[in-house]
């Protein structure tokens, strides 16, 4: 077999084999596409129907506030202090605060954001609870009157914020951003070992024969 025809056939097989490779992994991602998208119908289905159990029954025992849509956070009125003391919650979020001690205790604002109207809850009481939906952005400072003297105080923050890069991360599904960048590394290195033997074969094929492997009158 002259050279030229072995590097034809040696270049053709390689290209072959190449070019299956980069073809696994497209496969291999539709194939994944497809069962994740089985999945994912099947989780959304259970989530939202899940979701929907647990609105209701946040309705039905009154612990899920004044509606604002941005979810239920809880503060426990202990013993002389408030339990989280310093909270942040995003707009429309409805604060809950139940009275766990054997004391009497308020909720008394000491500053708070000037666009707000959050007025605490005054009364003094030992038992039950108060509720206040806060969609006003900003700080809300507010404190125990009788028992400010031994630090009971507390402290809200409203902001967009809340929550931080993580949980903006963790709603994201991974699925949702496309093909994994490990499969393009695959890909782009597989079409550019092609263009590499392409390049090599016609270099040979060109420039490669000795002058004992060229036809009959070829300089």
């Amino acid at each position: 077999m002259k050279r030229r025809e072995f590097m034809v056939a040696a270049s053709g097989v390689s290209g072959g084999a190449v070019a299956a490779t980069a073809a696994t992994p497209v496969v291999a991602q539709e194939e994944e596409d497809g069962n994740d998208t089985e999945t994912g119908d099947g989780g959304d289905g259970n989530d939202t129907e899940a979701g929907g159990e647990e609105g209701g029954n946040e309705s039905a025992d009154g612990s899920g506030g004044g509606g604002g849509g941005g979810g239920t956070e809880t503060v426990e009125v202990d013993d002389n202090e408030f339990v989280p003391a310093d909270l942040t919650v995003q707009p429309g979020t409805t604060v809950v605060w139940e009275w766990v001690g054997d004391a009497d205790h308020n909720i008394a604002p000491s500053e708070i954001p000037e666009d707000a109207d959050w007025e605490g809850h005054p009364d003094l009481q030992s038992d039950g609870t108060y509720e206040h939906t806060f969609d006003v952005e900003g700080t809300y400072d507010y404190i125990c009157e009788p028992h400010v003297s031994v630090g009971m105080t507390g402290s809200i923050e409203v902001t967009q914020d809340a929550g931080g890069e993580g949980a903006a991360a963790a709603d994201v599904d991974i699925h949702d951003l496309g093909v994994p960048i490990q499969k393009h590394f695959v890909g782009v290195a597989s079409f550019f070992a092609i263009f590499i033997a392409l390049v090599f074969t016609f270099y040979l094929l060109k420039y490669g024969e000795s002058a004992n492997t060229s036809s009959p009158g070829r300089k």
